[in-house]
């Protein structure tokens, strides 16, 4: 037994570093964290997660963690000079996207905070967005699992659909940039997706990207202020650390060393998702159903309708 054990740590342990690289692999970095949702998961599948290791605490503080050092890249000076104009644009499709989440979740019996984070996740930017408000939301492993799933298939999906839409439908850089960034998950497929149109809608979307990335702080308070309001406890630290970190890197600026702290924050969001797959049995996905892939593929749509709309506004 005790070889036993030992080999299920061992294991453990060499996954968990692993998924940490992750980000810092070229050519994968893109898709760290369904990489270590996915590894997490053959970790469960295998019975391979040590019982004697408390992988909810660990989880929680490296998503926290992960949270404050996303703090540093996001510049808020850089938003309000250069992507002034952007912000209507992005409020406007946060608040479509997010509304019709709230309509859908009535007509799909779909598990309640799965779908505030599959709709948090879908209107402001993916993975990250899901990392912010889950401990807000106190959402548990399976609820977080299911959610990241499903958010980095559909982000999956993104990169190959718009690189398709950028030689078949005739927008300006302008326009593209815009939509790209509207309506696609996560940042790195914004990136990957505008890159392909050209150089000028690549810098459109990374710059509008960055100005809906920042909707994260008014929705985590938000959230915060109404799932509080009636519990006992007190104010989640880390998104006090998450707005002093974005304020230093926009009045005290340093880019190589936000650069560093922002991937490294990405190597415990990838850390964290891999110790969510390990508590994620194989019935439980299956228990869940379709219903939240359908509720996700549905609200993604929406907001490509509404994505392409307010680009050629």
């Amino acid at each position: 037994m005790r070889g036993v054990d030992f080999m299920k740590k061992y294991t453990f342990y060499f996954g968990a570093g692993v998924a940490f690289i992750l980000p810092f692999i070229p050519g994968i970095s893109s898709f760290a964290s369904g990489i270590a949702l996915i590894l997490g998961l053959l970790i469960a599948v295998a019975n391979y997660t040590p019982a004697t290791i408390n992988v909810s605490k660990y989880r929680k503080l490296f998503l926290n963690g992960a949270i404050i050092l996303f703090g540093f890249g996001l510049n808020i000076n850089q938003v309000i000079s250069v992507g002034a104009s952007g912000i209507w644009k992005s409020a406007l499709s946060l608040i479509i996207t997010i509304t019709v989440g709230l309509l859908l979740m009535k007509y799909i019996n779909i598990d309640r905070k799965t779908g505030m984070l599959i709709d948090v996740g879908t209107a402001i930017c993916g993975g990250s967005a899901i990392a912010a408000v889950s401990p807000v939301i106190n959402a548990d492993d399976q609820q977080i699992g299911i959610s990241t799933g499903v958010i980095f298939a559909l982000n999956t999906v993104a990169l190959f659909l718009f690189a398709l839409f950028a030689h078949l439908i005739p927008l300006s850089a302008e326009q593209f940039g815009t939509w790209a960034a509207l309506s696609i998950h996560d940042t790195s497929s914004v990136v990957g997706a505008a890159a392909m149109h050209s150089d000028a809608a690549l810098q459109v979307a990374t710059i509008l990207k960055l100005t809906r990335t920042l909707w994260i702080i008014p929705i985590v308070l938000i959230l915060a202020f109404v799932e509080k309001s009636n519990k006992k406890g007190s104010f989640p630290l880390f998104i006090i650390f998450f707005i002093l970190a974005s304020l230093i890197s926009s009045f005290f600026p340093n880019p190589d060393l936000y650069i560093t702290l922002t991937l490294i924050g990405k190597a415990m969001l990838s850390l964290a998702l891999f110790l969510v797959g390990t508590t994620l049995h194989p019935k439980t996905i299956t228990n869940a159903g379709l219903k939240p892939i359908l509720f996700g593929v549905i609200l993604w749509v929406a907001a490509i309708i509404s994505g392409f709309c307010i680009a050629i506004l």
